[in-house]
């Protein structure tokens, strides 16, 4: 009886520790991401200046599509999104690639990585080192490239 007591205790122990992870990193998403009302244009913005800033600095315009809908939170970090963007400059793309950014603050977006096309082509097992292993598979296939 005293060993299973022993048991339920650490059991419950650990259920409260991860309940307790659980809504810290939920109070962080909530802290630091847009509302969905602003997400999309203070990511375009964000990215934006991202390329001017980088060395493009005839970007006109960006497009993104999002790997994963939601954020990722991991311990207390910011909030992570993953996605596809091209930087255009009218009509030709001037960059295009994976990107990693987050949210800060719920009014700007820091960009923590972004690997270009080629990169992503000629050395495609790096990706995994940035992006979560679910969304390597994506990544690889938008770059047209194989693991």
């Amino acid at each position: 009886m005293k060993n299973i007591l022993t048991l339920l205790a650490a059991i419950m122990l650990c259920c409260s520790q991860a309940f307790a992870q659980s809504r810290i990193q939920q109070s962080h998403i909530e802290a630091n991401v847009p509302s969905t009302s602003e997400f999309r244009p203070l990511l375009e913005r964000d990215l934006l200046a991202y390329f001017r800033a980088s060395g493009t600095p005839s970007v006109t315009t960006v497009q993104f599509k999002l790997l994963r809908e939601g954020p990722t939170q991991s311990g207390v970090s910011y909030p992570k999104y993953y996605a596809w963007v091209k930087a255009l400059a009218g009509a030709n793309a001037l960059k295009e690639g994976a990107v990693r950014v987050a949210a800060i603050q719920r009014n700007r977006f820091e960009i923590t990585h972004f690997i270009p096309l080629q990169e992503i082509k000629s050395n495609p097992s790096e990706i995994g080192s940035i992006f979560p292993a679910s969304l390597v598979p994506e990544v690889l296939s938008l770059a047209g490239a194989t693991k």
